[in-house]
Order: C-alpha cells, then sequence, then structure tokens
C-alpha cells in the first residue's frame, strides 16, 4: 500500500469563521499547515466541473454503459493508473483543455480566502492538478509527501485540494499530518507508488487531520506540510480531485510552476478552442512576477 497507516485521525477544523481574522487564521495556518473551509465554494461551480471531467472519462471509455454521469461509476475492467501510459495520457490532455477546470482555481472565495492569508495579492499558478483514482488501486493511493519537492520557489506556497464531489473518507480524501510541517523541508524523499513517485517516511505513531468532505469544501495544505491520499475503498465508484496552488505575489516562482502540468502540453494547445480574447488566457503575464529557474 502507498498509504501509511493512520491510528489517529483528529476531525479537520472548519476555518470559515476565521476568514474575519486574519490574526486567528494565520494563527491556526502556522499551527495545523493546513487551513479547512467548510462550503467555501459554490457547490454549482464544483459540479459543473465534475460534469465535464466525468464527460471525458465517458468519452475515454472508464464509466460503466448506462450509469447515471454525475455518479462516476467506473466500468467492471477498467482501472487507468496515472502513469504515462498511453489511456491516461489521452485522458489528461483532454481534462486539461476544460476551460471551468482552470477557472474553478480563480474562484473569488479562493482568491479572497488566501488574500486574508496572505495580507497580500494572490499569484495562482497556473500548473493546474486533476487526479482520478479509481476503486481498488490502493497500491496507487497518493503516498505521504511535502508539496515542496515538487513546487520549490516560495515555501510560502499554500495547494488547495478539492474534491470535484462529495467524497466521504472511503473514497479516498485527503489526510494531513499534524504538525510536521514545523520540521521544515524533508530531503528524505523515496521513490514510491501512486500519484508523484516520491514520498517521505512518517511513523505510524503520527497524529493526522482527516475526514469526510462534501461537494464545495476546499482544503489549503502549507507546501511543506505532510500529507497523503487516503484508498478509495468503494467497489466502484471513481475518486476525482483537482489540485490547485498559491502564493503570495510578491514571492519568488518557479518558471515550471506556471506551465501545464505534465508538460505533456503547452499553453496554445490548451487554449486552442478557447475564445481569443479570454482573460484567463496568461492571466498571469498582467503581473510583474519574480520568475527563476529553481
Amino acid at each position: 500500500m502507498a498509504m501509511t497507516t493512520m491510528r489517529d485521525v483528529q476531525p479537520y477544523v472548519d476555518s470559515m469563521p476565521l476568514l474575519t481574522d486574519p490574526q486567528a487564521l494565520r494563527l491556526r495556518a502556522r499551527q495545523d499547515g493546513c487551513l479547512f473551509f467548510r462550503g467555501l465554494l459554490p457547490q454549482d461551480d464544483v459540479l459543473d466541473v465534475r460534469g465535464q471531467v466525468l464527460d471525458v472519462c465517458a468519452r475515454h471509455g472508464w464509466l460503466a454503459e448506462g450509469s447515471d454521469l454525475m455518479e462516476g461509476i467506473v466500468h467492471a475492467d477498467r482501472a487507468v493508473i496515472e502513469s504515462r501510459d498511453p489511456r491516461w495520457q489521452a485522458f489528461y490532455c483532454d481534462v486539461l483543455k476544460l476551460r471551468a477546470f482552470h477557472a474553478l482555481a480563480l474562484n473569488r472565495a479562493i482568491i479572497d480566502a488566501l488574500g486574508v492569508l496572505f495580507g497580500e495579492a494572490v499569484l495562482p499558478h497556473s500548473r493546474n492538478i486533476c487526479r482520478a483514482m479509481f476503486p481498488q488501486t490502493q497500491t496507487h493511493s497518493t503516498p505521504p509527501h511535502q508539496d515542496h519537492f515538487y513546487i520549490g520557489g516560495s515555501d510560502e506556497t499554500w495547494t488547495a485540494w478539492i474534491p470535484l464531489g462529495d467524497c466521504p473518507a472511503e473514497l479516498g480524501s485527503l489526510a494531513v499530518a499534524c504538525g510536521m510541517h514545523e520540521a521544515g523541508f524533508i530531503r528524505d524523499v523515496h521513490e514510491a507508488q501512486g500519484a508523484g513517485g516520491s514520498a517521505v517516511d512518517v511513523g505510524e505513531e503520527t497524529a493526522w487531520f482527516g475526514g469526510d468532505f462534501q461537494c464545495g469544501d476546499v482544503l489549503f495544505v502549507h507546501s511543506l506540510a505532510v500529507h497523503q491520499g487516503r484508498d478509495n475503498e468503494t467497489e466502484d465508484r471513481l475518486r476525482l480531485s483537482v489540485d490547485y496552488r498559491y502564493q503570495p505575489q510578491s514571492h519568488p516562482v518557479r518558471a515550471d510552476s506556471l506551465l501545464p502540468h505534465m508538460g505533456w502540453q503547452n499553453w496554445e494547445d490548451i487554449y486552442a478552442d478557447w475564445d481569443a480574447d479570454d482573460p484567463l488566457r496568461y492571466y498571469w503575464q498582467a503581473w510583474d512576477l519574480n520568475v527563476r529557474e529553481s
């Protein structure tokens, strides 16, 4: 199994009431390394993206014939693992072309919440990520890791983890190790199965934050916080989620954080069917950013 066993799982604490108290919000962020917001996003916005991603799944033959599209019921003999598998690449390239997938990352509710946390303008990275976890593929659950290993740049980068629909723990929600962000960047990283392909060791005595997510919930995770995906233990349901990343605009950003995820396409490929004057195209170029190569 890629997922580390969790013996002590504490429920997330809703941070919505702290959006009017920046000092308290920042204190919780420093203490926990994560911030959970119940119902931050309008459900219709999230479900719109879910429907479009599931439509891509259906076109690639991943869903059970005759099933309700929005239920995400997988075909009985399909289990496509995130990798360089041509079937995954074809699916993923189609997902990255969805305008709604990228627009959700710029939702005003997310930007405003992070503006309170940062106390300055927010830079949303354009390297947006979508995950699709098939049921009963426990060896490929996302292993425990720190995002800073993949992101570089500012260590004040935060990832918004958003399930595309209701996501109870058994479907494979996200869990965050309590307090491990305080130790800083962990350099002892080893290869592992699962999304990202790398992991850090976490003892079984470690306490975790975890629980069920409802459609519209958002979890922000600090780039030094150790976190992992829980196993999808359902019989036949696909778990869909997105990872969007953000940092203060004044901080340095690594150049590849502004490139399409996986590097299988460039922005012109992704924007090919978008309106030429769409404001989402190259939105980050409007800002004077401190872009670095490493």
